[in-house]
């Protein structure tokens, strides 16, 4: 979708932008303190990311938007994550 310049529309209604890395936990852990510690006006938080980022066949494939994988294919993302051993899947399931 074509919203650009976002960050400038926002502004131009008074809000205050913060524009971040969503794939990087640290800036969106400052940038929600930020937020959380502002008064007088309105913010919005503007995190860049990558659809599916880290998982070879769903990074940046528009059909997966929205899309739950199978198990299968739950199971290959997770690996390519280095996440198998961390998340108890059975037991979630």
């Amino acid at each position: 979708m074509n919203v650009d310049p976002l960050e400038e529309k926002y502004r131009s209604f008074g809000w205050e932008v913060l524009s971040i890395d969503g794939h990087d936990m640290k800036q969106v852990v400052e940038a929600l303190e930020q937020a959380k510690a502002s008064v007088g006006k309105p913010i919005v938080i503007i995190a860049s990311t990558v659809k599916g980022k880290g998982v070879s066949f769903i990074e940046n494939i528009a059909g997966w938007h929205g899309r739950t994988p199978n198990y299968e294919e739950m199971m290959k993302g997770l690996a390519e994550l280095g996440l198998t051993e961390q998340i108890p899947v059975q037991s979630l399931l």
